[in-house]
């Protein structure tokens, strides 16, 4: 699970007409009185630094600037100073300012001079290049950041720190290019990453106030990329941490938006201890890259109310999590809606709880390409309440998804409604729910798919997308308009309070069946798209043992065992001294020199168990001597037109075998 302190929101804000980049609402941040200030402090100063200049100045202008850091850092900013950096200018060390602004006449932090190059902060070694502690009313931007030396050490590009503070107004991190923060692996409010905003301090309550991080690019930082708000000030029951000892003190006025983040050895952008956050319009490429821990695309934890929107998410590596987005642990009236994920190792969607609260989650019309492994996977506990509905999942050539994914029985009250999900070409597809699961599902387009739940309503033909498969962009999406023969046209149930609008700015009446999917347009004229051919994948009968029996497997020394890796049951092989042990199964339905794969989940007792696949003559197979569930697959080349798949123990001891499936490649 991506588990660990996170975000949410419900803003409600207005909505652009598009996936696209749409200009976002002003926000008005209150009027504040600024902290007293030192007599020396003087509302309006101007400062000049250039780091390149043979002797330092008094900073008043550009003809005399300072030429290090520690002269600004020495300074006591006073509401409406600005502090300017030469540009094409390399400055060492930690640029860490002092004094408050004011939301009206905030303290600005910024470039001059001719160009387009950002003046340079290298924080050389330090754990941060650019510090803001106990500051409001604060604007930095147009700055390059960056800490490469030292590596694997504690290391923030921009750390934005509230210590016993209360609360601070009005702080902007804008257009910065934050690259090589070559941090340790650890996270949360003491973490590393490119930019981290964080409350730590136990003996006064603190938290932000309007605080936006808007456009930067964050680009190969380690461990997270951008998160906001870690804080000491996280307790409260819907957590369900026992860990966290200060009450919930939510941040507000959270912006995170327009924003890429490439290339973070852990998390891409998290949003946490926050009250109706917004983030929306970032791109993050390639993330869960270096770190040992469980990390996520994008995703909140211990928030209410948080929006999720125009985001892209892709280059998830690892199963450890590496789905583009997440609603986390301790959230209320998560919406994540118009996004766009793709191509991530450890696929789509978490919905992550353990021992505290999800609900009220929303999930609409955002749009899955190529994510492999899982289309909505589930931590431990289970969820009080989440409705997943007008999505759009292709799963092309070459990748295999779980659609839904349960691995125990604790229940989860989501509605699966109104998707669309299309499984082409080689690789397999197929829903896994725990016995007695809580997911409902209808008017659900499923197609390719093995092991469809009951769907009532629901529709199995080719759906009949656009250009499927050929989205690059969040830009760059309309392979996912449906053609004016769709099936799924009209096909929908009804959704209360459905947002209004689809994933690419129609409407959706509140009163009329919509389409099925994340397109509610009329369909698109003209040729019909080429067809998808169904996948001719033999099946094999009661491939989790979920039955409570044998049968059909073919059995000898093996028995059902409540010890499953998934559901309630699973094979038990249970050989002797002189005897082996097998359970095997014929499949029919193959064509003869077509490649097949076959994978199962062993757990064995230390020595060899073996899956494997034979027909007429030929015969695959590989081993696991693993102790915990380990997946094993076996690739083969139908000789015929039925094959026999076996799990098999040849000496004494015990092993389990679960979780048997057969895909064509």
């Amino acid at each position: 699970m991506a588990f660990a302190l996170r975000a949410t929101s419900t803003a409600v804000l207005s909505m652009g007409l598009a996936v696209g980049l749409v200009a976002g609402p002003a926000i008005a941040a209150p009027a504040i009185a600024a902290p007293a200030a030192a007599a020396s402090a003087v509302v309006g100063d101007q400062y000049f630094v250039d780091c390149s200049a043979a002797a330092s100045g008094n900073g008043r202008s550009t003809q005399s600037p300072f030429n290090s850091l520690d002269s600004v850092n020495a300074l006591l900013l006073a509401p409406g100073a600005t502090v300017s950096l030469k540009r094409g200018s390399s400055c060492r060390g930690t640029l860490a300012p002092q004094g408050s602004g004011t939301a009206e006449s905030p303290i600005s932090i910024g470039a001059y001079g001719p160009g387009s190059a950002r003046p340079v902060i290298d924080g050389n070694g330090a754990t941060d290049t650019v510090l803001l502690k106990n500051i409001q009313g604060i604007e930095i931007r147009d700055l390059e950041v960056t800490n490469a030396k030292l590596p694997a050490s504690k290391r923030r590009g921009v750390f934005v720190n509230l210590e016993n503070f209360g609360t601070a107004n009005h702080v902007v991190v804008q257009n910065l290019y934050v690259h090589d923060i070559a941090g340790d692996d650890s996270k949360d409010t003491n973490g590393s990453g490119g930019i981290l905003a964080s409350v730590t301090g136990t003996a006064k309550p603190s938290n932000f106030d309007d605080l936006r991080i808007l456009g930067n690019t964050v680009d190969t930082v380690d461990r997270s990329g951008i998160s906001a708000v870690a804080s000491v000030w996280a307790e409260r029951a819907a957590v369900g941490s026992s860990t966290i000892s200060y009450p919930w003190t939510p941040s507000t006025g959270v912006v995170i938006s327009g924003n890429t983040v490439k290339n973070t050895g852990g998390d891409g952008i998290v949003a946490q201890t926050a009250k109706n956050a917004l983030i929306e319009r970032n791109t993050v490429a390639g993330f869960q890259k270096r770190s040992a821990g469980y990390n996520a695309g994008i995703w909140p934890w211990n928030s209410d109310g948080t929006v999720f929107r125009y985001n892209e998410a892709s280059g998830g590596q690892t199963t450890r999590d590496g789905m583009a987005f997440d609603v986390d642990q301790g959230t209320d009236g998560t919406v994540f809606e118009y996004n766009y994920s793709h191509d991530n190792a450890g696929g789509f969607f978490l919905l992550c709880n353990a021992t505290g609260v999800v609900k009220n989650a929303v999930i609409r019309y955002n749009i899955s390409q190529n994510d492999s492994y899982r289309g909505f996977e589930n931590c431990s506990g289970g969820i009080e309440s989440a409705s997943i509905y007008n999505n759009t999942i292709y799963i092309g050539p070459g990748i295999s998804q779980t659609v839904i994914n349960e691995n125990n029985g604790n229940a989860r009250n989501v509605v699966f409604r109104n998707n669309l999900v299309l499984k082409e070409g080689s690789g397999s597809a197929s829903f896994k729910l725990a016995s007695g699961s809580k997911y409902v599902l209808g008017n659900n387009a499923v197609f390719n798919v093995a092991s469809v739940p009951a769907n009532p309503g629901g529709i199995g033909a080719d759906p009949r997308l656009m250009g499927r498969g050929t989205g690059s962009s969040i830009q760059a999406l309309d392979g996912y308009r449906l053609h004016d023969s769709s099936p799924a046209l009209a096909a929908g149930a009804v959704i209360p309070d459905n947002g209004g609008q689809d994933a690419f700015g129609n409407p959706v009446a509140a009163d009329t069946a919509p389409n099925i999917g994340a397109d509610n347009g009329a369909g698109v004229a003209g040729p019909a798209p080429a067809p998808v051919l169904a996948n001719s994948a033999p099946s094999l009968a009661n491939p989790g043992f979920e039955s409570g029996s044998l049968s059909p497997w073919a059995a000898s020394r093996a028995s059902i065992s409540s010890a499953a890796r998934s559901g309630a049951y699973a094979l038990s092989l249970n050989a002797t001294a002189s005897k082996f042990a097998t359970a095997e199964q014929t499949v029919s339905g193959m064509t003869p020199g077509m490649k097949y794969r076959l994978t199962a989940w062993i757990a064995s007792d230390g020595q060899p168990t073996v899956l494997g696949m034979k027909n007429n003559g030929n015969q695959q197979s590989s081993s696991s001597s693993s102790t915990g569930w380990t997946q094993v697959s076996v690739d083969f080349t139908a000789n015929g037109s039925s094959a026999t798949a076996f799990c098999y123990r040849p000496t004494a001891g015990t092993a389990r075998c679960d979780d048997f499936s057969i895909s064509p490649l």
